[in-house]
């Protein structure tokens, strides 16, 4: 539950840039027709970003670099890199650190954030919120740091749900700043599906069955801790698996068509822990993030966690 007043002051992404085509990577994965048709037709893919020849700095850093271009690097007391992967480098190599000391934030702390998988950015959020709170520097600000390459082909295509691209978007948190209002915060994580990737056909039966409910039940207490309804809340931005789960999901609350956006379903494809503020970038660069206006992310991360964060839009950040 959010305690204070916080704000995402600056958001921005990256993406290398070379494509591929969702048959392109189906083939590379040596995944057959049908599996190939199923990505394309049914789950939405089109393009994705991959670039074999980049590594986890070349990715993720450039995003961080452009936030810091426009602050002031000494405000930055922790740096934090939210990923959906427990292993992401060598266990010999603090990544967070790294990155910190890369981007020229050696004075700042810096620890990585994950079990919750793609819900991991919001609970980042979360976390730099409250020590951010112990502050006695009102101006004291976080880097929260997302985006990995899928190393493994496990991570790469999962159970005919989705494919991974290469994707990364980093983002300043704030008490004072003049962007987006973070208004609530709800997570809840199923430990009886902890599994995940390697749960059986009667576990992932369970789990279709009752996400409709949790996931009603997590979005109605974050827009009442909001002080809002479901109703009032413009747009849905959520992790990005596939166009199917999203439209189900949309169905089952009685969504509007367009409520939920997936339009960079088809764009990017799943970026692991970077979709939520990659589709926070798209919506502010098409001119579709107004102020005063509330919106809402929501992540499922595998193991499961679902977790939604609603705002308010604040002052457009360059």
């Amino acid at each position: 539950m959010l305690n204070g007043p916080l704000t995402l002051e600056a958001v921005e992404s990256f993406f290398p840039d070379r494509s591929v085509t969702v048959e392109e990577q189906c083939d590379t994965l040596g995944l057959n027709p049908a599996q190939r048709h199923l990505f394309r037709k049914i789950h939405g893919l089109d393009v994705m970003r991959c670039d074999p020849g980049l590594d986890l700095y070349d990715l993720v850093l450039p995003a961080a670099r452009g936030l810091l271009a426009r602050t002031d690097p000494a405000t930055i007391r922790y740096v934090v890199h939210a990923r959906a992967s427990q292993e992401v480098a060598p266990s010999t190599v603090d990544v967070a650190r790294e990155f910190a000391d890369r981007l020229g934030l050696s004075h700042a702390t810096a620890f990585s954030l994950t079990d919750q998988n793609c819900a991991s950015p919001l609970a980042a959020i979360d976390v730099v919120g409250e020590l951010l709170r112990s502050e006695a520097d009102p101006q004291a600000r976080a880097l929260v740091i997302t985006g990995e390459k899928a190393f493994t082909r496990e991570l790469k295509v999962f159970h005919n749900t989705f494919l991974a691209g290469d994707g990364a978007a980093s983002c300043l948190v704030s008490r004072t700043g003049r962007g987006a209002r973070i208004q609530s915060y709800v997570s809840e994580t199923f430990g009886e599906f902890s599994d995940g990737m390697r749960m059986g056909s009667i576990l992932n039966q369970r789990f279709a069955d009752e996400r409709p409910r949790i996931v009603r039940e997590v979005l109605h207490k974050a827009v009442a801790q909001a002080g809002c309804s479901l109703d009032d809340i413009h747009l849905v931005l959520p992790t990005n698996p596939n166009v199917v789960l999203w439209d189900e999901t949309a169905r089952e609350l009685g969504l509007p068509p367009g409520r939920i956006f997936t339009a960079n379903v088809p764009r990017y494809s799943h970026c692991l822990s970077a979709d939520l503020l990659i589709n926070y970038v798209t919506l502010r660069e098409e001119g579709r993030l107004e102020p005063g206006r509330k919106y809402l992310f929501f992540a499922l991360g595998l193991g499961f966690t679902f977790a939604a964060m609603v705002f308010t839009e604040g002052e457009h950040q360059s």
